[in-house]
């Protein structure tokens, strides 16, 4: 198989999607996760500063094996703004408190494939780079979602389509 289907948002309703902004310590930011007339999610609200807040999150809290895959493709139409597909793995039913996060760019209203190599996904904790951190473990994922951060003030809105993993090709060299 080389690309699988992770979520086409068809079955929202047996999905785990929760939305985690910057109230939880002080911020005014403010989110939600909904379905549009087309079947998309589509994650938007509102980022604010105030009280250092500036971040708004959704993330699915089901379990996910995407062990021998090699990226995340998303289908997204976004706003402009600069998002993050972030990843927490752990042990049983033990959830590690760093996230492995790689961040891209939308074009303003127009839909754009985004992929995202395993390889580019870097540890991050509460906005800063921990130390001593593995590598992530692709076969024990807790959580997926979504995050704005990085100070974008103001109205956000994210579409998202599908997302996948794919497997890169296998090249033959000829001879």
């Amino acid at each position: 198989m080389k690309k699988r289907l992770i979520t086409d948002f068809s079955n929202i309703a047996n999905q785990e999607w929760r939305i985690v902004n910057d109230v939880v310590m002080g911020g005014k930011s403010s989110s939600r996760m909904q379905l549009n007339d087309d079947g998309n999610a589509v994650f938007l609200g509102q980022l604010s500063l105030e009280n250092n807040g500036g971040f708004a999150s959704v993330k699915n809290h089901e379990p996910l094996n995407i062990d021998g895959f090699s990226a995340i493709h998303l289908r997204v139409k976004g706003d402009g703004n600069r998002y993050s597909f972030r990843l927490r793995t752990g042990e049983g039913s033990e959830v590690h408190k760093w996230s492995y996060q790689v961040k891209f760019e939308t074009k303003a209203d127009e839909w754009i494939d985004v992929k995202l190599p395993f390889s580019d996904f870097e540890a991050t904790y509460r906005g800063s780079r921990p130390d001593n951190v593995p590598p992530p473990d692709f076969s024990s994922i807790r959580q997926f979602g979504f995050l704005i951060s990085d100070k974008q003030e103001g109205a956000f809105r994210l579409e998202i389509e599908k997302i996948e993993v794919r497997r890169r090709p296998v090249r033959f060299n000829k001879t």
